[in-house]
């Protein structure tokens, strides 16, 4: 499995010979399709992760957002050149009791439980005992943050894994000049987090293209995700300006 989607994954637990217990939900999707998701969102691959949205998720959900994120961190990945190893082992999804699991090299697993679905659409399930429904806030919704001729940032998802990393989606669109994001702070109550110098990003967008960018915060735990971001954007050689936004979701206010 890519590190990316370990990382993006989360918390890693061992795996079990159990003969498993298929989900029970009857409004979810055939455990084909289930396993198809699961199968998409492992893959490293935007494309896939794409099509697990539009042929499984139910349109607006948890699970079609989860989706949407993983894509964008995909295709983040691929644009700073760190593509997933060609010589990685394959992920196998499997079942297990009401979910599904992907092993990788030593035993490890990633398990996901408690799958909820409406009119054969996969709605939301756990992850390490966590609903996605509490750990990811759909950003899209959001003005996006422009500059005439300079840039337009439009803010995109933001996920805290179950291991304390919050990763936050934008993306930054250049219009005439290059540009190139920075790492980026989170604000929350009394606590401030600096971003990782190794998030998934171009060094440079190019002018008249457009990048998905994570911003990744190490140790989040505790801190809830209703903060303020803020990064840096350097305008080609004009300087550098700051863009900030909050962890609001505007439909659910």
């Amino acid at each position: 499995m890519p590190v990316l989607v370990l990382a993006l994954l989360g918390a890693l637990s061992a795996c079990s010979g159990d003969d498993p217990e298929p989900t029970t939900d009857p409004g979810l999707p055939s455990q084909a399709a289930l396993k198809s998701y699961f199968a998409a969102i492992t893959s490293g691959d935007a494309d896939d992760a794409a099509k697990a949205r539009s042929d499984v998720a139910a349109e607006g959900s948890p699970a079609a957002g989860y989706a949407a994120f993983v894509g964008a961190s995909d295709e983040a990945v691929s644009a700073s050149g760190q593509d997933a190893e060609a010589d990685a082992d394959p992920v196998d999804v499997e079942e297990v009791d009401g979910g599904f699991k992907a092993c990788v090299a030593g035993g490890q697993c990633v398990t996901w439980t408690e799958l909820k679905g409406e009119d054969g659409r996969l709605v939301d399930f756990t992850i390490s005992g966590v609903p996605l429904s509490e750990s990811l806030v759909d950003l899209t919704a959001q003005a996006p943050i422009e500059s005439p001729g300079l840039y337009r940032v439009q803010p995109g998802w933001a996920y805290q894994l179950p291991s304390g990393v919050l990763d936050v989606v934008v993306t930054v669109t250049a219009s005439d000049i290059p540009l190139s994001p920075k790492p980026g702070t989170y604000i929350e109550s009394d606590k401030i987090l600096k971003g990782s110098d190794d998030f998934p990003h171009p060094t440079t967008i190019e002018a008249g293209t457009s990048s998905p960018v994570v911003l990744t915060f190490p140790d989040s735990k505790g801190v809830k995700l209703d903060g303020q971001i803020t990064f840096e954007l350097r305008l080609g050689d004009q300087g550098t300006e700051s863009i900030g936004f909050g962890l609001a979701d505007p439909a659910a206010s």
